[in-house]
């Protein structure tokens, strides 16, 4: 451990962060796995919105303290493709050109269109035509300039710029800033939102992926996001669902909990909540995407064994089937429920 992490100073939550309201405690004395950043940490439940939130809760001046050796946005990303083959670049070209108007991309052959719309139909080529990155990867505009919001190595940011777009990004964690720049060749300033030298309403689009469960005040982060949006520009937001199955499950050991580094973990009601409440948006969309939910269940077990029974199971053969069974859970449930993994809004500029 590194020492200038020996000691992170933290402060009182009472409130929800999200909506205001009191809450109980729902974690104890969780600590942080997977950084190994010292103190124990406690996660609340909201009693109206039942969103979570950390408290104690590390002060603002402290967070970069959270992030030092080998946080994983430090590495920097395979070099943007369309594809390992022609055939792959092709498909991906397809369906992109038709579900989602990259049509500069679209193959010079008449059968492109159908080819496209058919492969859509199958959910892995669909999920492999938008990288991985499924919504977040939004409808092409042109000559549309595009800001990542915590933009970690640049890797979203080299694909989108890849496909068309002008991107710039916002990262405070300068070493992720750097390897940013040249991953994607783009300007990534290093800080936070409110001292970006970005002119207001200067871009089409405002992405955000697993950043504002971050923060510390929510509502400040989507006005500030807000401010740099041009009028019927879109904003996408990803972010880990607390409601999600995976919670449900194991409770505190669930990795995407994070402490202390996740302070605000949203429910999708929460977050469509926060967006209806600015005022400053139409078209609110909100989904809870499963594709992460074997990572989750993995994720689940590298972590450490406890007393429930999935946590006792060493059988790879085991462990199998119940990745496999808590996905066809997930999945079944989700469309009632909103049980994924995360939650991806998106809106747009009113």
């Amino acid at each position: 451990m590194s020492p200038d992490i020996a000691t992170i100073r933290t402060r009182a939550v009472q409130m929800c962060p999200i909506c205001g309201h009191s809450g109980r405690v729902l974690h104890h004395s969780v600590t942080d796995r997977a950084y190994g950043v010292p103190g124990r940490w406690q996660t609340l439940r909201c009693s109206h919105c039942y969103s979570g939130w950390l408290s104690p809760a590390p002060v603002p001046d402290d967070v970069p303290h959270l992030y030092a050796g080998g946080y994983y946005t430090h590495g920097a990303s395979p070099a943007a493709s369309m594809g390992s083959s022609k055939l792959a670049a092709f498909l991906r070209t397809a369906v992109l050109s038709v579900q989602k108007g990259y049509r500069h991309l679209q193959p010079a052959t008449p059968l492109a269109p159908a080819i496209g719309w058919l492969s859509m139909l199958i959910p892995l080529v669909r999920r492999r035509a938008s990288f991985n990155w499924g919504g977040m990867v939004i409808p092409f505009r042109k000559g549309g300039r595009l800001l990542e919001i915590g933009c970690g190595n640049g890797s979203y940011l080299a694909v989108m710029r890849m496909l068309g777009w002008t991107v710039c990004g916002i990262e405070v964690d300068p070493v992720a800033a750097e390897v940013a720049a040249k991953t994607a060749g783009c300007h990534v300033h290093v800080g936070m939102i409110d001292d970006a030298p970005f002119e207001p309403a200067s871009f089409d689009a405002v992405v955000s992926n697993h950043v504002i469960e971050h923060v510390h005040d929510p509502k400040a982060f989507v006005s500030s996001a807000t401010r740099l949006l041009a009028r019927d520009g879109l904003i996408a937001v990803q972010t880990p669902n607390f409601q999600s199955l995976g919670h449900k499950l194991f409770g505190a050991d669930l990795f995407s909990l994070d402490p202390p580094r996740h302070i605000c973990l949203f429910t999708p009601a929460s977050l469509r909540q926060l967006f209806e409440n600015s005022g400053l948006f139409c078209r609110i969309q909100i989904a809870t995407p499963t594709a992460n939910s074997r990572l989750a269940v993995h994720r689940r077990y590298a972590v450490r064994e406890t007393g429930n029974f999935l946590g006792k199971i060493n059988s790879s053969g085991l462990a199998r089937c119940a990745e496999l069974l808590f996905c066809v859970s997930e999945a079944t449930g989700n469309r009632i429920f909103h049980w994924g993994e995360e939650i991806r809004c998106t809106a747009v500029r009113a």
